[in-house]
């Protein structure tokens, strides 16, 4: 797993109609810098793209700010694919000199942890030097991650430009919970 504070590019592959940008003052711009800022928080340094996917008729023009990508892709199945595919290219258009430089790729989408084939190539990304970066709309607490993971975002904090959790923490947690669970079955 690459880890560390890191100057290498970041682009962020955000399914717009699993997350999508919240009610209230929020608009893209903002989304974008508070997005911006909670990788450099982290130590993500570099320049950040970022390519938003959705429904056609449901991505409006606000997207398509400097720095923002928009992708019509269809539903979940059509977005999940293209994401896959950019993923792969990107990659190819920015290749990990390890131990130098180690290009972040973040997903931003709902039940990413559930998508094994998606799962393969950020796992085959991050032996190659590459930091994955996810963010989800659920509770990624109580999920199990990878361990190839850099970093775990919920949704709602990163869009606040927070941090990320505690990925440690929260299979620590999930330790507990089986312990409890089992205890609670021998009784």
């Amino acid at each position: 797993m690459s880890t560390g504070r890191s100057t290498a590019h970041t682009c962020v592959f955000w399914d717009v109609q699993d997350c999508p940008i919240p009610d209230g003052d929020y608009n893209p711009k903002l989304v974008y810098q508070n997005i911006k800022s909670a990788l450099a928080d982290k130590g993500y340094c570099g320049k950040v793209n970022m390519r938003a996917y959705g429904e056609k008729n449901k991505i409006w023009d606000d997207l398509l700010i400097d720095g923002i990508t928009v992708i019509p892709a269809g539903d979940k199945v059509a977005r999940v694919d293209s994401m896959m595919t950019d993923v792969l290219f990107w990659a190819l258009e920015n290749p990990s000199d390890y131990p130098l430089l180690f290009p972040n790729v973040m997903v931003v989408s709902k039940n990413i942890t559930e998508d094994t084939d998606f799962l393969e190539i950020l796992d085959l990304l991050a032996l190659r030097g590459y930091n994955i970066l996810l963010a989800d709309s659920n509770n990624v607490a109580s999920v199990k991650h990878p361990e190839f993971v850099s970093s775990v975002w919920l949704w709602t904090c990163l869009v606040d430009g927070g941090k990320p959790i505690d990925i440690s923490q929260s299979v620590e947690d999930d330790d507990k919970l089986k312990q409890k669970e089992l205890s609670r079955a021998a009784k």
